[in-house]
């Protein structure tokens, strides 16, 4: 193809995707204390949760380096690509897209890089749609004209397991939250303008996955849509929850992933999350 598609890693695509549509992924960096590994490269997703589990420390993460663009980009160009969509998780969660940004500024080929406005799947979604539409052979313009009205219809939702996670980032205050937790209430976050925010809650696991569910099918309605879902760890759980998205939305046989190691640092272990955007005639 005369047009390649880049995303980071933290955009959760799913391997058989990856392959299917020839899209290459750039690894986050995850750190366990003083040892550093790329995700997907130097550490599996199972030795993530693995590690996890047993850590006494919170990892960290950190977005793809400029120069791990730069050689991806110079790569590309090699093997005879002329154009590049490079499609990020948002600036407004992640450096991710300002060091794409950076490594194409030297680049000695077309690069277009995409923020998508997004985290996960809600990212990994569109990375696949500038795939499918680059094998269609769009013209960049015309492509991302499309990815943007995609962006644009795409509802990301998500609830944790447990609050102990988001209470150890410093991401929820710490009175509030240890009362949820004691309550058993899971809050429900959407993304909203770029950003991940609170949206609802409920008191139990099974309510707030319903709740996430509700919340996604009232945007989409009864139009055809592309889905996904996407866990943290819990993959029966996520298939049973599976099931009931199949059932309430018109679509065919939705994207199922596991959650990498940025959200699952953040919000921990259990979590599910639930991507759509509705389908127009091009997007088919």
């Amino acid at each position: 193809m005369k047009m390649r598609v880049v995303t980071d890693s933290s955009t959760n695509v799913p391997d058989a995707e990856l392959a299917r549509l020839n899209i290459v992924e750039v690894p986050a960096i995850v750190n366990f204390g003083a040892e550093s590994f790329l995700n997907k490269v130097e550490i599996t997703t199972e030795e993530f949760y693995r590690r996890l589990a047993a850590a006494e420390k919170l990892p960290t993460t950190a977005q793809p380096t400029p120069r791990q663009f730069a050689q991806t980009y110079a790569r590309l160009a090699a093997e005879g690509a002329e154009e590049i969509i490079v499609v990020t998780v948002s600036s407004k969660l992640s450096g991710t897209l300002s060091s794409a940004v950076l490594a194409a500024e030297n680049a000695a080929i077309k690069v277009h890089p995409w923020d998508s406005l997004n985290a996960s799947i809600g990212a990994g979604m569109q990375a696949i749609a500038a795939a499918e539409m680059a094998r269609a052979g769009l013209p960049s313009a015309e492509l991302l004209r499309h990815l943007g009205g995609i962006r644009n219809r795409m509802q990301t939702a998500t609830t944790p397991a447990t609050l102990r996670y988001l209470i150890a980032s410093g991401r929820a205050p710490k009175l509030q939250s240890s009362i949820g937790e004691l309550l058993d209430i899971k809050p429900i976050l959407a993304i909203s303008h770029g950003l991940l925010e609170p949206v609802g809650r409920a008191r139990g696991r099974r309510r707030a996955l319903q709740a996430m569910l509700d919340l996604v099918a009232t945007a989409i309605g009864d139009r055809p849509a592309r889905v996904a879902v996407a866990h943290a760890n819990v993959a029966d759980e996520a298939r049973e929850f599976l099931a009931a998205v199949k059932a309430r939305f018109q679509t065919d046989e939705p994207l199922f992933t596991e959650l990498g190691p940025v959200l699952a640092t953040l919000a921990g272990p259990g979590l599910i999350a639930l991507g759509a955007y509705t389908l127009e005639e091009h997007d088919a």
